[in-house]
């Protein structure tokens, strides 16, 4: 009975060594890609182009540290709309706001095609990003930006910002 127990507190405090190691790293490092997902340049279609994924990026931000919430709300297209009213959506991203402070920097790391509907298909964006000094939540953390394209039309289902890696 003892051997399991010292094998389970051995991992536990390698794991905790490990954490406390990585969760230390000045540098803002890429999120690897999960299993299955498309890198950068791997057959998206061409209407999710570099400019795309910069310009999707730079808007975020510029909102976000800059707490306009309108425009946060705005970035949104119709079926995200649909789906939450405006109060709402902003009530989330003021929480937001509020315990990761500002980003600081980041970038765009890889994509995944998500989910095929018909003719619509759905690609998340991945970003990793470093927050401001004063986040609660500690300072680096994902952003991901869930898109539809349909042909050469696109719009974005849904933003999602998260601490950790």
């Amino acid at each position: 009975m003892q051997a399991p127990w010292s094998l389970i507190v051995g991992l536990l405090v390698a794991n905790l060594a490990a954490t406390i190691y990585f969760g230390t790293q000045d540098q803002v490092a890429a999120v690897p890609p999960p299993a299955g997902a498309r890198s950068n340049s791997d057959d998206l279609p061409a209407v999710i182009n570099t400019r795309l994924k910069q310009s999707l990026y730079d808007r975020f931000v510029e909102a976000f540290n800059s707490e306009d919430y309108d425009g946060l709300y705005e970035m949104l297209g119709p079926v995200a709309k649909a789906q939450f009213s405006r109060e709402q959506t902003i009530e989330q991203f003021e929480k937001l706001v509020k315990y990761f402070q500002g980003i600081d920097e980041g970038g765009f790391t890889h994509s995944e095609l998500a989910k095929t509907q018909g003719s619509t298909r759905l690609y998340v964006l991945y970003y990793t990003v470093r927050f401001s000094e004063g986040s609660e939540l500690g300072e680096k953390g994902t952003l991901s930006i869930t898109l539809a394209v349909k042909g050469t039309d696109h719009e974005i289902y849904g933003i999602r910002l998260y601490a950790g890696q």
